[in-house]
């Protein structure tokens, strides 16, 4: 059975199309995501989104759409490697892929408003290790016009940006750590990406329940000791030298 999420998105078709066509294709998602598992929102200059709240997103269904209009984006809200992409009749194929700019925001500036994503501003800083790639390697794989910096690591390469590591990682078939800190109230959490297997995670105050979860990243257990071990600097993470929370400045 398929899990929903009601009212948090979790992929969606969108493109300038009719809302009419949308919800003849919402027709054709598995039975248990119609009606409330998903819906059709309109947005600016005849863009129109179907909003699916559960499952994988569906590249096949997104090509169907292609047969009425082009380009049409298939975007998907995965929690640390959130991707939107642009698909062209023409060249029945994904001609782009974003990965600096979150598919809330891609809709948001369309006029329309995933449910579960508003969009604040969060104290919350994310940094990304990717293992077994270069500095080269991984600036081949991403967007000339990407908004997050890459940095050497002994082990592969930082991202200053979580969700895109987490990018990075699935394109190139990579193991990966991505850690999360709020330095307003000490909240982190860790995902490990290994290729060919659920990403897992481990989040010792608020569990992420999408994901299954971890008792410890590499035998630690606190923010301090996994940036030690993954030798992450803590000044991405907001921490200064002694490994407290810094001011933000």
């Amino acid at each position: 059975m398929i899990k929903i999420f009601r009212e948090d998105t979790q992929w969606a078709i969108a493109g300038e199309v009719s809302t009419t066509t949308l919800e003849q294709l919402a027709c054709q998602l598995p039975r248990e995501l119609r009606d409330d598992g998903s819906k059709v929102v309109a947005g600016k200059e005849g863009f129109a989104a179907l909003l699916v709240f559960g499952d994988l997103p569906n590249e096949t269904l997104a090509k169907h759409l292609l047969t009425s209009v082009t380009p049409v984006y298939l975007l998907d809200f995965d929690d640390d490697a959130p991707v939107t992409l642009k698909l062209d009749r023409k060249k029945m194929r994904v001609t782009e892929t974003r990965a600096d700019k979150h598919p809330a925001e891609f809709l948001d500036e369309r006029g329309i408003v995933a449910p579960g994503y508003a969009l604040t501003t969060s104290p919350a800083k994310s940094v990304g290790l990717v293992e077994g790639v270069s500095l080269a390697e991984a600036k081949r794989a991403l967007p000339p016009d990407a908004e997050f910096e890459l940095l050497e690591h002994p082990r592969g390469v930082l991202v200053d940006d979580g969700p895109a590591g987490g990018v990075l990682a699935r394109k190139l078939g990579k193991r990966a750590y991505l850690v999360y800190h709020n330095p307003e109230d000490g909240w982190f959490s860790c995902t490990r990406y290994e290729p060919g297997q659920e990403a897992a995670s481990y989040s010792p105050v608020t569990p992420n329940l999408n994901r299954p979860p971890l008792d410890n990243i590499l035998g630690e257990t606190s923010l301090e000791g996994i940036l030690r071990v993954l030798a992450i600097p803590g000044e991405l993470l907001g921490l200064d030298a002694t490994g407290a929370a810094g001011d933000g400045r």
